[in-house]
């Protein structure tokens, strides 16, 4: 029997990874540096579009069947609402673009992981610390003293990816933008909450003209959901996303040195509420009622471009999927759905490999070799214009006047785009 592929990360790529592998039969172990599921906080939500066919295709029946558990409000998913996904003049309330989508849901990223985990044995706690290469095999050393053997290794290590420096050792660092960002997961009543839901059942967007100030919303769990939170006081309840970033530049908002990030929870979501006391109803009163104990956090908005390997580093049974492979940032939502079509590419490449050869032999490595090669061919060439075209989104975001039907944050989100201008 051959050696198991080795997956480094349990986030959402690591287990779309291994949950593949599960469905077509070809050994896996998982490894995560985090001490157990619950280690992270309960996260937010994630948007699948074009890459949902390609994920249920990925996935065992079991789990597929188990999908709409994952679903943001699922009664209106069951109902056919798609949402607008509408961009917002927040000076005024102005609704000025939507972004179409033929077919999309929005998901719990905490239930999908959960959900993901079924049927496989996670081992925690095993932070990666070395790879070294075998004559027909590739062995994982932890920073706890354990080493794992394996076929093949797939690094779905995120956005800071260690296996990437070593891949890139000259070019492994993160670009990181001139914008600052934090999110809140906060609960807000039905009462509170109903001008919002009146615009969309899902998520909006929008941005102030007068500060270039950015909004995002979303909505977690509906009433109905799984870890929706219970009534109170009569009213229904609703957990939701809201995450505000605005340019650090000089000059923003009146102050003559950039805007850094305030280091603590309470200075954070005062900030936001500063930000938003002049928006327009009913974005004003959403920041201005998420609660002082709301959870937040500031994100580091970074990112980096996919590139094929470096010429030194030869082990070609090693490779980066997901954030490893391509960060970008949020502002088009297709992190994840990427990283969903870095997993079908790499099993169509493997699948062979695993069904017919005995990978133990050393004269397989030259086979290794051209399979990844065509896996790395296909995920740079299709991403790498998506990382720019989340680049430059973010930027159009915090800067109005270049907002125009053209700008990737409005455009329609498919798997190709037609901004190879971006690229560099």
């Amino acid at each position: 029997m051959n050696k198991p592929i080795l997956i480094i990360g349990a986030g959402i790529s690591g287990l779309t990874t291994a949950q593949a592998l599960r469905k077509e039969g070809i050994p896996f172990r998982v490894f995560e540096r985090d001490s157990s599921p619950s280690f992270k906080s309960a996260g937010w939500g994630l948007t699948l579009n074009w890459a949902l066919p390609t994920f249920r295709a990925l996935l065992p029946d079991d789990i597929v069947a188990r999908l709409p558990e994952t679903f943001v409000d699922a009664e209106a998913v069951k109902a056919g609402e798609k949402g607008s996904f509408t961009f917002y003049d927040l000076s005024t309330g102005e609704a000025l673009w939507k972004v179409p989508a033929s077919e999309r849901i929005r998901v719990s990223r905490e239930r999908l992981r959960r959900l993901l985990l079924t049927g496989l044995d996670v081992e925690w706690n095993k932070t990666i610390g070395e790879i070294t290469k075998g004559d027909a095999d590739v062995t994982a050393h932890f920073l706890d003293g354990n080493t794992a053997k394996g076929s093949f290794l797939v690094a779905c290590d995120g956005a800071r990816s260690t296996v990437r420096r070593w891949m890139h050792p000259a070019a492994c660092d993160n670009y990181q933008l001139p914008v600052r960002f934090v999110g809140a997961s906060a609960e807000f009543s039905e009462f509170q909450i109903r001008h919002i839901r009146e615009l969309d059942q899902y998520f909006l967007q929008g941005s102030d003209p007068r500060t270039d100030a950015y909004l995002w919303f979303s909505f977690l769990e509906a009433p109905g959901d799984p870890g929706c939170p219970e009534v109170r006081n009569g009213e229904r309840m609703y957990r939701c996303q809201v995450c505000v970033s605005w340019p650090y530049r000089q000059g923003f908002f009146g102050n003559v040195e950039p805007i850094s990030t305030p280091l603590t929870s309470i200075g954070q979501i005062s900030w936001i509420k500063a930000l938003s006391t002049d928006w327009a109803e009913p974005f004003r009163s959403v920041l201005q009622n998420v609660p002082n104990n709301a959870e937040i956090k500031a994100v580091e908005l970074i990112d980096w471009v996919p590139r094929k390997r470096a010429s030194e580093f030869d082990d070609w049974r090693v490779v980066l999927l997901g954030d490893a492979m391509h960060a970008m940032v949020m502002y088009r939502g297709e992190g994840a759905n990427h990283a969903i079509v870095d997993v079908s590419v790499l099993l169509e490449v493997l699948k062979p490999l695993y069904g017919d050869l005995d990978l133990d032999d050393m004269e397989t490595d030259q086979t290794f070799r051209a399979a990844v090669g065509r896996y790395e061919d296909e995920v740079v060439s299709r991403t790498e214009t998506a990382v720019l075209a989340s680049r430059q989104a973010c930027l159009d975001a915090h800067d109005f006047s270049r907002l125009d039907d053209s700008s990737p944050l409005i455009r329609r989100r498919v798997m190709r785009t037609d901004l190879e201008k971006l690229a560099k």
